[in-house]
C-alpha cells in the first residue's frame, strides 16, 4: 500500500469519524483477487514500506467440519501438516522458513484453519513452494499421528487446567443444541485416541484441497510477480470435490434458557446473559458491535462505570460480541466479589439491558464507538500480517474480500435507531440465556487458598502405544493420488540469497531545560501515533519492605487527577479513541498511550495531566487493590505462577530479581496510598524519562507539543540510588518440587545465572540459545516435542535483564512424564556442551537471526522499542550493528566455549510444580528434591448475615 493511498483514505476516515456525508473514496486496500482453473482463490495487495511479505493458506475447514465422534480432526491437521512430506522432514518447513529470517505457524477455528509464514519478500516462491508440498504430498503416518496427538494432548491439558478452563467446552452446547459449533476446535482425547489413520487421511483428502484454499499474499511484492508464482506453485494441482458443507442452522430460541456451570479452577462466580445474534457477513453486525460496546466496551462504558466504578459492587463487568461464519455471539456480564450475590448482580446486568432496548443510546455514546471502531480499522492493519489476515477473513467467513473497503462506510452508516433496534431484536428476553458459572464451595477455595481436592479429566481410554515394527504410512488416495509434480518444478526449496539489511530509521532527538529528552521517530505511512514516557526506575527500585508499589503506583495514574476523576478521565480517553495507561516491569516503568494522528494533541495532553498531577484517590486505590489481591488470587494458584516464581527465587536468593514485580498478595495488602504518592515523587522524574513519539507526525511539531505540555514537570533533588547487590552462585543441581495434589500436569523449570547484555559474548550467546531452545526446530524441543511428544513446547536458553542475566529452561508434562521429561531436559543440556552445533544448525540459526532484522522492525514502534532498550540499559549506541555482526561471524567452536563457560548442568535449580505423591520418587532418581510448601492465604471474608446467599439455594 502506498503512502500516499494512506494519506487519502486517512483523510476519509477522519471526515467519516465526523460523520461527514457518503464520499467516493479510494480504495483503502488496492488488492487484486483471481481465481486459478483449480479453483484456488489468490489474493493480493502491494505493501513496499518494509521488505517482507505475508503468505497464508486459509483452508476453510473448521471444527464445525468434523464428524461429532472424531472432534479435534481440524485441529489435528494444524499440527500433522508440519510432520513433511516425501521429500520434506518433519522439521524442515520451520527449517526453511526460519533460515532465511522467518517465522511459521499455523491456527484452527471454528470455521477454518489457516497457515502463516512471515519472511523477507524476496523468499516468496519458497513460502508458496512450501505449502504447495504438503497440499498436495503431505506424509500422514502413524508415528507422526502418534506424536502430534500426544502433543495436542498436553495442549488440551494446559488449557484445561486454566481458570475458569473448562468453561467454554461446557457453554458452547448450551448455547448451541444442534449445530457443531456446540463443540470446541481443541478436540476431545477419547476421539482422537479412537481415530484410525484411514480416518485422518481420508478428512485430509476431503478438505485440503486448492477449491477449498484461499491464499493471501501481502507485502513487498508485486501484484503480477506474486500471480505469476502462485500459477507456478499451485496451478498444477487438479481440482477436487467441493467439500460437503455444514448445511444445518441452529433453530431459533424461542424462550429463556438457564446455564448453571460448575468450574472447579474458578476463583469467583461469573453472571451474565448470552443470546446468540447473527453471523459475520449479516448487515446487523456493525451495528451489534457498536451496541455492546456502548453496553460493556471499556471502563466508561456503562457497565462497568455503573457496577465496578461508581457503586463498585462487581470486579469487572463487560459486554461484547463474536461472530462466526454461520452465526454470532453477544453476551453481558459481570465478574463478582466472592460471596456476592449472584441474582442480585444478574439483576443489574438485565436492567442495564432493558434500558438499552426501551432507551435510545445517546448521540455522544454512539459517536464514541464509533471513534473506537474506526480506530481499529487502522490499527488492524499496521502489519502486512494485519492485512493479511484481514483479507483472508472477508474471503473465507464473510464471503466478500472487498468487505475490507466497506467497513468504515458501514461503521459511519451506523444511526441511534440501529441500534435500538438490534437491541430490541437480539437481546429479547425470549433469545437469553442466563450464565451462572458457580465454583463449588471447595473449587473456590482450592482457587482462592490452594485447599479442596481436585479430581484429573477423564480422558476415556488409556493412551494405546504404537505397535513396534515399520511405521504405517496412509495410502494416498482420492484426486491428488496420481499427481506427480509438473516438469520443470524445483525439486529442491528454492531459497534466495539472505537479504542482511538493517532498517535505517531516522529520529530525532532533543533535550527540554527540565531534562526530559524526547525521541521522534517518523513514519507517515499509516495516520496512527504511539507516546511511551520511559522511566529508567522499576520495580527493582521499591523498598524490599514493600514489593508491589511500582506496579500499583503506575496502574493507579489514570485513576483520578487534579483536574478529572477516573470516569471522567476513561470517559475522555474513550471518546477520542485513545489508550492510556501506565505498568512497571522490573528494569523500567512506563506511561504509554496510543491515538490517531489527528488526537496527537489530546493524547500528549492527558499523558502530561496523568504524569504531572496524580491524586491516588483512596476509592479507586481501593477498588484497584482488590482487583490485584483477586487477580493474584488466581494466578499464585497457578502451576505456571508457581513454577516461575520459585524458579526466581531459586535462581536470585535475596537479589531484588527474585521478586514478582507485582509483588505478592501479603505485599500487596500492605500497601497505602501514600506508598503510592512517595514512589512516583521520588521516581517519576522528567530528567530519568524519555519520552518517545512514533509515527504520523512532524518532529518539530511533536517536540513543540511535548514542550507545551510537559516542559513544566520538575524533579526535585538529585536522582535517586537503589543499591544493587550481586545475586547468588549456586554449587549444585537441586530440584524443587512444589505439591498439586492430582494435577494432570507437571510445570518444569530449571535455570542459574548466566551473563549480562555488556557481556563481551552476549550476541554470540543469542546464536547458542537458538539453537538449543529458542525455536521450535531446536535442540530442546525437537528432542521433548517432536520426538517423544511429551510437551506441547519447551523453550530455553541465555536471557539477560538490565542488572543480571540467567540460562533457563521452561516446559510441562502430563504427571507420569514428568521424571522422563526432567531427565531429556537435562540431556539437552550436557549435549549443548559435549556435542558442538553442526554447519546446517549454525547456517540456518545464523541465516535466521540476520534475515529477521528487518521483519523484527516493520514498525516504528518497534524502532522505539531497540531505542529504550539501549537507553535504560546504558548499551553503546551501535548495539544492534554489533549483534549482526555477530551473528554473522558466530562459529561452532565459539558456541562450544560460551555452551562451557556460560551453562553448568551440575548447578541449575530445577522447579517441579505438580502431584508429589506420583513423581517425587522418580525425581529423586535425578537429583535431591526438597518439597516446597505453598503458602496459604485465608479466604476473602464472606459478608455477615444474607448478602452472600442467592435467593434461590445456598453455594454448591
Amino acid at each position: 500500500m502506498t503512502r500516499r493511498r494512506w494519506r487519502v483514505n486517512a483523510a476519509w476516515m477522519l471526515l467519516a469519524a465526523a460523520a461527514a456525508p457518503a464520499m467516493a473514496a479510494e480504495r483503502q486496500y488496492d488488492f487484486r483477487e483471481k481465481k486459478l482453473e483449480n479453483g484456488m482463490r489468490v489474493i493480493t495487495l502491494e505493501d513496499h514500506s518494509c521488505p517482507i511479505v505475508a503468505v497464508q493458506v486459509w483452508y476453510h475447514v473448521g471444527s464445525k467440519d468434523e464428524d461429532p465422534q472424531r472432534q479435534g480432526f481440524a485441529h489435528m491437521f494444524e499440527h500433522m501438516m508440519f510432520r513433511g512430506t516425501d521429500r520434506l522432514g518433519p522439521k524442515d518447513h520451520f527449517k526453511f522458513i526460519r533460515r532465511t529470517g522467518g517465522n511459521c505457524n499455523a491456527y484452527t477455528s471454528f470455521d477454518n484453519t489457516t497457515y502463516v509464514n512471515y519472511l523477507p519478500s524476496n523468499q516468496l516462491e519458497l513460502a508458496l513452494w512450501l505449502e504447495a508440498e504438503r497440499m498436495v504430498f503431505l506424509k500422514i503416518d502413524q508415528e507422526s499421528f502418534t506424536t502430534e496427538r500426544k502433543v495436542v494432548e498436553e495442549e488440551r491439558r494446559l488449557g484445561l487446567n486454566a481458570p475458569y478452563g473448562t468453561v467454554p467446552e461446557k457453554l458452547m452446547p448450551e448455547i448451541f443444541k444442534q449445530h457443531p459449533y456446540r463443540w470446541l476446535p481443541i478436540g476431545q482425547i477419547p476421539h482422537l485416541r479412537a481415530a484410525k489413520l484411514e480416518e485422518l487421511a481420508s478428512f485430509w483428502e476431503t478438505f485440503y484441497v486448492p477449491n477449498n484454499a484461499t491464499l493471501v499474499i501481502v507485502g513487498d511484492v508485486k501484484h503480477d510477480d506474486a500471480q505469476r508464482l502462485a500459477e507456478k506453485c499451485f496451478g498444477w494441482i487438479p481440482r477436487c470435490p467441493d467439500p460437503p458443507r455444514v448445511a444445518d442452522r441452529e433453530p431459533p430460541q424461542e424462550k429463556p434458557r438457564q446455564a448453571r456451570i460448575s468450574e472447579e479452577k474458578g476463583p469467583v462466580p461469573i453472571v451474565g446473559y448470552v443470546v446468540r445474534t447473527v453471523p459475520q457477513n449479516h448487515p446487523d453486525a456493525t451495528a451489534l458491535e457498536a451496541l455492546m460496546n456502548i453496553l460493556g466496551g471499556g471502563e466508561s462504558s456503562r457497565l462497568y462505570r455503573d457496577l465496578v466504578k461508581e457503586r463498585k459492587l462487581c470486579q469487572a463487568a463487560l459486554a461484547g460480541a463474536f461472530a462466526l461464519e454461520q452465526d454470532g455471539l453477544a453476551g453481558a456480564g459481570a465478574v463478582m466479589m466472592p460471596w456476592a450475590n449472584k441474582d442480585a448482580i444478574l439483576k443489574e446486568v438485565e436492567t442495564h439491558i432493558q434500558k438499552v432496548i426501551d432507551e435510545p443510546v445517546t448521540e455522544r455514546e454512539l459517536t464514541k464507538v464509533k471513534n473506537q471502531m474506526m480506530r481499529g480499522v487502522v490499527t488492524g492493519a499496521l502489519t502486512v500480517a494485519n492485512k493479511a489476515n484481514l483479507l483472508g477473513t472477508a474471503a473465507v467467513l464473510q464471503g466478500d474480500t472487498d468487505r475490507v473497503n466497506k467497513r468504515l462506510e458501514e461503521i459511519r452508516r451506523v444511526t441511534i435507531e440501529d441500534v435500538q433496534r438490534v437491541a430490541k431484536t437480539y437481546l429479547a428476553t425470549d433469545r437469553r440465556t442466563t450464565v451462572r458459572i458457580e465454583p463449588s464451595l471447595g473449587g473456590m477455595l482450592k482457587s482462592l487458598i490452594g485447599l479442596g481436592k481436585g479430581q484429573p479429566e477423564d480422558e476415556g481410554a488409556a493412551e494405546a502405544e504404537a505397535p513396534a515394527g515399520e511405521n504405517v504410512v496412509a495410502p494416498r488416495t482420492g484426486c491428488k493420488a496420481s499427481v506427480k509434480r509438473p516438469e520443470g518444478f524445483p525439486a529442491e526449496p528454492p531459497v534466495q540469497p539472505l537479504l542482511e539489511a538493517i532498517p535505517r530509521i531516522p529520529f530525532d532527538t532533543k533535550t527540554l531545560p527540565n531534562g526530559l529528552k524526547v525521541v521522534v521517530v517518523a513514519n507517515r505511512e499509516v495516520p496512527y501515533v504511539s507516546i511511551t514516557l520511559g522511566i529508567k526506575y522499576g520495580a527493582w527500585a521499591d523498598d524490599a519492605a514493600r514489593p508491589g508499589v511500582a506496579s500499583m503506583t503506575l496502574s493507579m495514574l489514570t485513576e483520578g487527577t487534579a483536574k478529572h476523576t477516573a470516569v471522567e478521565l476513561a470517559e475522555e480517553i474513550e471518546f477520542n479513541a485513545l489508550t492510556l495507561g501506565g505498568g512497571a516491569g522490573m528494569d523500567t516503568a512506563e506511561v504509554n498511550a496510543t491515538c490517531l494522528s489527528d488526537k496527537l494533541g489530546k493524547a500528549l495532553e492527558l499523558l502530561a495531566e496523568i504524569v504531572q498531577t496524580p491524586t491516588f484517590p483512596r476509592s479507586e486505590f481501593d477498588v484497584l487493590k482488590q482487583q490485584t489481591i483477586m487477580g493474584l488470587m488466581v494466578s499464585s494458584k497457578q502451576a505456571e505462577y508457581q513454577a516461575d516464581r520459585e524458579l526466581r527465587r531459586r535462581i536470585y536468593g535475596d537479589h531484588f530479581y527474585a521478586r514478582t514485580p507485582t509483588g505478592e498478595l501479603e505485599d500487596v495488602k500492605k500497601i497505602t496510598p501514600d506508598d503510592l504518592k512517595k514512589w512516583w515523587k521520588t521516581f517519576a522524574r522528567p530528567d530519568s524519562a524519555v519520552l518517545y513519539i512514533a509515527g504520523d507526525v512532524q518532529s518539530a511539531a511533536a517536540i513543540a507539543l511535548v514542550q507545551r505540555h510537559l516542559g513544566g514537570w520538575t524533579a526535585e533533588g538529585p536522582k535517586p540510588q537503589a543499591p544493587v547487590a550481586p545475586p547468588p552462585k549456586r554449587d549444585k543441581t537441586h530440584i524443587y518440587l512444589v505439591d498439586r495434589p492430582n494435577s494432570v500436569q507437571s510445570q518444569i523449570r530449571a535455570g542459574h545465572l548466566g551473563i549480562t547484555r555488556s557481556h563481551p559474548d552476549y550476541h554470540a550467546s543469542r546464536v547458542l540459545s537458538q539453537i538449543f531452545g529458542g525455536a521450535f526446530d531446536s535442540r530442546l524441543n525437537e528432542a521433548l516435542r517432536v520426538k517423544k511428544g511429551l510437551t506441547y513446547g519447551a523453550r530455553g536458553g541465555l536471557s539477560a535483564q538490565k542488572f543480571a542475566g540467567e540460562f533457563t529452561v521452561s516446559t510441562f508434562s502430563k504427571t507420569p512424564k514428568t521424571a522422563e521429561a526432567v531427565e531429556v531436559m537435562i540431556e539437552e543440556i550436557r549435549r549443548m556442551q559435549a556435542e558442538p552445533p553442526n554447519d546446517e544448525e549454525m547456517n540456518v540459526t545464523r541465516s535466521y537471526l540476520v534475515g529477521s532484522f528487518a521483519g523484527a522492525r516493520e514498525t516504528p514502534q518497534a524502532t522505539v522499542g531497540d531505542l529504550w532498550l539501549i537507553e535504560y540499559c546504558g548499551l553503546p549506541a551501535d548495539f544492534l550493528q554489533r549483534a549482526l555482526d555477530a551473528y554473522r561471524k558466530a562459529t561452532s567452536d565459539e558456541m562450544a566455549r560460551i555452551a562451557g563457560q556460560a551453562i553448568n548442568p551440575d548447578r541449575l535449580a530445577i522447579v517441579v510444580v505438580g502431584d508429589a505423591k506420583r513423581i517425587q520418587a522418580d525425581l529423586e532418581k535425578i537429583a535431591p528434591v526438597t518439597l516446597v510448601k505453598v503458602a496459604e492465604e485465608p479466604p476473602a471474608t464472606q459478608p455477615s448475615g444474607q448478602d452472600g446467599q442467592d435467593t434461590n439455594g445456598e453455594h454448591e
